[in-house]
């Protein structure tokens, strides 16, 4: 029984160590992608703004598109965990939110948290799109988006959060189309509104869309 404890007690160090390298990785990745760009950044400039080994950075993630994918998931998610954004424990927060008023308020706040937060890197992706490897990465974060936001707007559904006379494709298509980088941007930075303003703007429609009125104020 001892030797069956120190072995798992092996593992679970090696787990963590492996975690741990994983993410210094992976955010070295981010801060090379935002300062100099994807594609004059090489892997040796990410190991070293690791301190790691090169051969380490290649063991890890194997090729620089893979790395780049990793960089925007742990944006997306704001960790390193292998868990689909859809399984985190904020949805467990959207299922119990005492009304439908409150879920929806969670659900901006937790969707514009990911947005603010990958805005950097993914318009770094966008820059890099000519790239083959790179274009692809950007279709399939964005159709990665949609069924996250289609799930979501499921969740809220079935959690009785939207109105039953509502159409939740069609509530899913307008949400994809308001809680992205490109939507925030054009307000928030080109229009110069405030990020409060823009979570407010978007709880406003988002409640129209689900439950046919805005939140009482």
């Amino acid at each position: 029984m001892a030797t069956a404890k120190k072995g798992e007690t092996r593992v679970d160090g090696r787990r963590r160590r492996s975690i741990k390298t994983r993410s210094a990785i992976a955010e070295a990745a981010v801060r090379c992608f935002l300062e100099r760009g994807y594609l004059t950044s090489t892997i040796e400039d990410v190991a070293n703004e690791a301190g790691v080994a090169v051969q380490t950075v290649y063991y890890v993630f194997g090729t620089k598109p893979k790395l780049l994918s990793a960089a925007l998931d742990a944006s997306i998610a704001g960790d390193t965990e292998p868990n689909p954004l859809v399984d985190r424990a904020w949805i467990d927060a959207l299922q119990s939110a005492p009304d439908a008023t409150s879920a929806i308020a969670r659900f901006v706040e937790f969707s514009v948290d990911v947005v603010v937060r990958t805005s950097p890197l993914y318009h770094v992706v966008r820059r890099a799109a000519s790239d083959p490897d790179v274009g692809a990465l950007l279709d399939e974060t964005r159709r990665r988006r949609r069924l996250d936001q289609q799930q979501l707007i499921r969740v809220l559904a079935d959690a009785g959060h939207v109105h039953h006379g509502i159409d939740t494709t069609r509530a899913a298509d307008v949400v994809y189309g308001l809680i992205n980088e490109e939507t925030f941007d054009l307000l928030v930075g080109d229009c110069g509104w405030s990020e409060p303003q823009y979570r407010t703007w978007l709880t406003e429609v988002i409640s129209d869309q689900l439950l046919g009125s805005r939140p009482e104020t």
